[in-house]
C-alpha cells in the first residue's frame, strides 16, 4: 500500500456497491472494505482512505496498466 496518493486497489463484495467518496477499510485476502458510518465513527483508525474513482477503462497510463475491475482509493 502505499504512503500517500492514489492506488488501485481490489474490493471486497460487489462493486456496484462502492461509490466515490466512500470510506475504506483492510478487508480479507488483502482487499478493501467499504466501511458503514457506524464503523467510521467506532473504528476512525482502520480507514485506510477514500474511492476516488471507480474506472470504466481496462487499462491506465502510457504503461497501459491493466485496472482488472479494481477501483481507485485516495490514501489516508
Amino acid at each position: 500500500l502505499a504512503v500517500a496518493g492514489r492506488v488501485l486497489a481490489y474490493f471486497e463484495g460487489n462493486r456496484e456497491d462502492y461509490q466515490a467518496g466512500d470510506t475504506v477499510c483492510a478487508g480479507p485476502n488483502g482487499k478493501v472494505m467499504k466501511m458503514t458510518r457506524e464503523e467510521i465513527k467506532e473504528y476512525p483508525d482502520r480507514i485506510i482512505g477514500l474511492v476516488s474513482e471507480i474506472p470504466e477503462y481496462e487499462t491506465w497510463g502510457e504503461n497501459n496498466i491493466k485496472v482488472n475491475n479494481r477501483i481507485w482509493i485516495k490514501i489516508k
